[in-house]
């Protein structure tokens, strides 16, 4: 073979090893706008991706918490399973749900929280607990919600959806719920009606 077709063969498969890198670098940059368009037009699949990668420091079954103040159990915390996370805001998982009991200086309970799932904000010191909440007082009235706000700092419970209360053969139904941690003294923001139960079919 002469030297120029020795010359001409290299280049010739110089140009298609060009070619075929810009055939990667093209699917490669299809590929990653694919991606990125995706995440902008389907920001819970973006949240569910970025839960993906974000993985637990300190996982925990069969929890039980207490929580003190001044020296005194003011709130206790059971629940199956526990994840936590570390960054700049870190924050516990409760996947499979959890219970809360509030206790009164004498250290007998005044208060009960049960939900689905659950998340506690440890810089803020919020629980934010969703499905099926229930909220339950030392007097037996209930609270009934799809999500709820336990503020601990400010020792406030809180949320702006639809509530149902039950309290002596009467249901309260509304929108946005306040009250203490003890549940002892509430507001309801906004009223759908009344249901007096001894007069309900």
């Amino acid at each position: 073979m002469s030297i120029d077709n020795t010359i001409l063969l290299a280049e010739a498969k110089e140009d298609m090893r060009l070619k075929n890198s810009h055939i990667v670098k093209s699917i490669v940059v299809s590929f990653g706008t694919a991606i990125l368009f995706s995440c902008q037009t389907n920001p819970q699949q973006m949240e569910e991706f970025s839960k993906e990668i974000d993985e637990p420091v300190m996982s925990s079954l069969d929890v039980e918490w207490f929580y003190t103040k001044n020296g005194e159990a003011s709130f206790k915390l059971n629940t199956p399973k526990m994840f936590r996370f570390e960054g700049e805001e870190p924050y516990v998982e409760f996947p499979q749900g959890l219970e809360l009991h509030s206790f009164e200086q004498e250290g007998e309970q005044d208060a009960y929280l049960r939900a689905d799932y659950a998340i506690q904000q440890m810089n803020d010191k919020l629980i934010e607990a969703k499905g099926n909440v229930l909220l339950q007082n030392a007097k037996g009235e209930k609270l009934e919600t799809e999500f709820l706000i336990w503020d601990e700092l400010k020792e406030r419970i809180y949320t702006e959806e639809f509530v149902k209360i039950t309290k002596q053969r009467q249901v309260i139904m509304g929108e946005g719920f306040e009250s203490d941690i003890y549940f002892s003294e509430y507001t309801l923001k906004k009223s759908r009606g009344i249901i007096n139960l001894e007069h309900a079919e």
